[in-house]
């Protein structure tokens, strides 16, 4: 099987992973009696198509996909693509697949208005206990990270939005229940047939609400673009000035990168949304 030129790249730190892909995703065929076909062209997991469904191996180090299974497992379809089967041992598993499969961010579809009828049916609140990590734990670590990297790196970008960022963490509701999606945005939702479009490759957080709206805020193009999210996200009554906090301090937990720093497109996004 041919690796993904990304994935072989963004795994290079994993070479063991990398070299065992085609043994594992071999190995999941036979047990699941799959005829796969080209890998799609994707960096983050290696993603099979097989007839009418797909097979995902998550790398070992990708901790945020850890529950991605979960979610789906709880959403039983409603509004994201459905779970199949899955080997946690191989950290894979099946979930059909979506035709024609074009991307909203790719379509002429108003993502707007498409993602404001799916957010409601995939807004869930949990009891515990649930398999999810919280909000709150993840904010004192990107509250760390953040403070360190700034400093580590000479603080190379206006300290303003490093101090919204830390007050945002700092403030993270312990209490919040509600299984929130970190990565939903145009590119991780596709036109399908059972339902007109499906959510896919959820990082799912359990905690408040307006993490829902981070990576629709993180994807917007313009200022412009933020406040219409902001907009439409208050009218599904999440908070539009949490929404724009969260906006900004993820931008910049999900800034870093261990290779090459801070990420300038991603400090312009928390800037962005920040003077929206």
């Amino acid at each position: 099987m041919r690796i993904p030129p990304g994935l072989a790249d963004e795994w290079r730190h994993e070479p063991a992973w990398l070299e065992s892909l085609p043994e594992l995703a071999a190995e999941c065929a036979a047990q699941w009696s799959l005829e796969l076909e080209i890998p799609f062209d994707t960096p983050r997991a290696l993603v099979v198509p097989a007839g009418d469904v797909v097979l995902k191996l998550n790398a070992p180090s990708h901790f945020e996909a850890d529950h991605e299974a979960d979610a789906l497992e709880l959403w039983a379809g409603r509004g994201a693509v459905e779970l199949l089967a899955r080997d946690d041992g191989r950290r894979a598993f099946l979930c059909e697949r979506c035709v024609p499969g074009t991307r909203l961010a790719d379509s002429d579809a108003d993502g707007v208005m498409v993602v404001s009828e799916l957010l409601p049916r995939l807004s869930t609140a949990l009891a515990e206990p649930f398999p999810f990590r919280s909000l709150a734990g993840e904010a004192e670590r990107w509250a760390e990270d953040v403070a360190a990297r700034y400093a580590h790196a000479g603080a190379p970008f206006e300290r303003a939005l490093v101090d919204v960022a830390l007050d945002v963490f700092r403030t993270a509701d312990s209490s919040a229940r509600w299984l929130v999606n970190q990565d939903l945005h145009g590119e991780n939702v596709l036109r399908a047939e059972r339902e007109p479009w499906l959510v896919i490759d959820p990082k799912p957080l359990v905690g408040e609400r307006e993490i829902d709206g981070v990576g629709l805020l993180r994807n917007a193009t313009s200022r412009a673009s933020v406040r219409r999210w902001l907009d439409a996200l208050a009218e599904l009554s999440l908070d539009r000035e949490r929404l724009r906090g969260w906006g900004v301090a993820h931008a910049l937990a999900w800034g870093w990168d261990a290779r090459q720093g801070w990420s300038n497109w991603s400090v312009d996004v928390a800037r962005r949304i920040l003077a929206a």
